[in-house]
């Protein structure tokens, strides 16, 4: 990838994280990437085919982390590195994180974010598979059950930013299931 195009991608992830994606022309995102407006259109087409090309880079970056999750042997550790997803996401990946988390509640381009349900799926499965091998009686729900707090623990993440210290509740949702 060129630098050029590296750049794009980077400025158009802020923006559209803190203005969101209806919010943020490609003349400002080109203004800022100090490139003109006709280079975002030559590599990616339209303001959408540089939002699905942002959405790609992030599920293959997401794909490396949720493969780490399940190709984990031991259940606990499974079950513990999937706790701990969230807020290694939210360090790593924050804008990425703040863009989709925005758009989950804007259905049409929510819609768009389909292709990185694949990885959700598995991570989900990785779940039910742990708590299955160790035992308890309801692994769907409880895989389900662990999915929404930590969804809700990103949230908080996102609307607190950098002051919330979520060590406290990560370790207490590893004490709940003793991992």
């Amino acid at each position: 990838m060129t630098e050029k195009k590296e750049t794009i991608l980077t400025i158009a992830l802020q923006l559209f994280a803190e203005q969101g994606y209806e919010n943020t022309p490609t003349s400002q995102i080109a203004r800022q990437a100090g490139v003109s407006e006709g280079l975002i259109f030559r590599h990616f087409e339209s303001k959408e085919g540089l939002f699905k090309a942002l959405l790609a880079e992030g599920q293959t970056r997401l794909k490396g982390y949720v493969d780490a999750i399940v190709n984990e042997p031991d259940y606990k550790k499974r079950i513990a590195l999937v706790i701990e997803l969230g807020p290694l996401l939210m360090r790593r990946e924050r804008s990425f994180w703040q863009l989709q988390f925005t758009l989950k509640f804007k259905s049409a381009l929510y819609a768009k974010l389909k292709n990185e349900q694949a990885e959700f799926v598995a991570l989900f499965q990785a779940g039910v598979e742990a708590f299955a091998g160790l035992g308890y009686a309801e692994p769907e729900q409880e895989t389900y059950l662990l999915m929404l707090l930590l969804e809700g623990l990103t949230g908080q993440m996102l609307a607190q930013g950098d002051s919330y210290d979520s060590a406290p509740v990560v370790a207490f949702i590893k004490s709940k299931y003793n991992v």
